[in-house]
């Protein structure tokens, strides 16, 4: 015990000698570390699968290192140039889920990938329930594909088919940051791509609302496919929007009347712009409806409210958006994140 004083001594007159040297010795100063700045990393993802997601979705991701290349399925130079990128790239990434390998998952097979992210978004979980009860789910896909789901129901839905699965929002670029003031007339905006499965979206149910309320002026986008049979004279019907930011501008309520989906780009756009949603699920800031008399009674509480000036802009719906994380650039930033952390492993 008594050598540790003299331990302190010694080591208060070797501190006491270096700051405060005799006269006339020099200190020379430590040499210079040359440390050259490190490279930033440049990652690249190849995108694949539905062109409207996987489109907007490259380019929202794209930036600060991170390059993303949209490739769809046409075209034989495409195919071959998708074919190059795929062998470089560091991460494949499909928007559309699948239980089956498929040209594009055959490929990256081929070219040993390691780090495929596939991301569910919707119907693709019932186009997949057939496949699973024929039992020709594909090993290698179940095993070597990190599986995402847009949504907490979806992701429950990808793990029936035997899949593990992570909740992870698809981001769309369409989501503003702040809210606009709600018009002077009222009116619903509804959303019905393809009349073959016009049933899935609820074209039945909205067929049966307008005609009800013939005050109530109705606004149909997003046909592609087919005609509406009959529709009543407070419906108005357009094709594809690429942009609904109008639209959404013109629009008291946003009704999505569907049997099933995933996250809905409609609805967070249109949370985002300050509008009453009604949806079939249960999300914040929206009223869920389950049926033609939920809809019906929620559209005229709202359009009387309107009447009397009451009516302002859906707040809780921006909250909902804001502060559960889904502007664009908040989910930017997630899937970076995520995206780095496969890498790494």
């Amino acid at each position: 015990m008594a050598a540790q004083p003299e331990k302190t001594l010694a080591l208060q007159r070797a501190s006491k000698r270096f700051f405060n040297p005799p006269p006339g010795t020099t200190i020379k100063p430590p040499r210079p570390i040359s440390v050259r700045p490190s490279k930033p990393r440049h990652r690249r993802v190849l995108v694949h699968g539905l062109p409207y997601f996987a489109r907007m979705f490259a380019d929202l991701m794209s930036g600060d290192g991170w390059e993303f290349r949209f490739y769809p399925d046409s075209g034989l130079s495409n195919l071959v140039s998708m074919a190059r990128e795929l062998f470089a790239c560091d991460i494949a990434y499909q928007i559309g889920g699948r239980v089956t390998l498929g040209r594009f998952l055959h490929a990256a097979r081929a070219f040993g990938k390691k780090k495929i992210v596939m991301h569910w978004v919707g119907s693709d979980t019932l186009d997949e329930r057939k496949v699973v009860a024929r039992r020709r789910s594909s090993r290698w896909v179940i095993n070597n594909v990190f599986h995402w789901a847009d949504s907490e129901w979806l992701t429950n839905e990808v793990e029936t088919l035997g899949l593990s699965c992570e909740r992870m929002p698809l981001p769309s670029s369409l989501i503003p940051e702040k809210p606009c003031e709600l018009p002077s007339e009222f009116s619903v905006l509804v959303y019905i791509p393809d009349i073959d499965r016009s049933y899935l979206y609820g074209l039945d149910r909205v067929l049966q609302v307008a005609r009800e309320l013939p005050q109530v002026q109705f606004e149909l986008v997003g046909l592609r496919n087919g005609s509406v049979p009959d529709p009543p004279p407070n419906l108005r019907i357009h094709g594809r929007i690429p942009d609904l930011g109008e639209f959404y501008r013109r629009a008291c309520v946003v009704w999505r009347p569907v049997r099933h989906d995933g996250l809905s780009f409609m609805v967070l756009e249109a949370l985002g712009h300050g509008r009453h949603v009604l949806w079939s699920y249960a999300f914040p800031g929206c009223r869920q409806v389950h049926d033609v008399a939920d809809a019906r009674a929620e559209i005229l509480r709202l359009q009387a409210l309107h009447r009397q000036q009451q009516l302002g802009i859906n707040t809780a719906g921006v909250r909902a958006i804001t502060e559960g994380g889904y502007l664009p650039r908040a989910l930017r930033a997630r899937i970076r994140a995520r995206l780095d952390q496969i890498l790494e492993s």
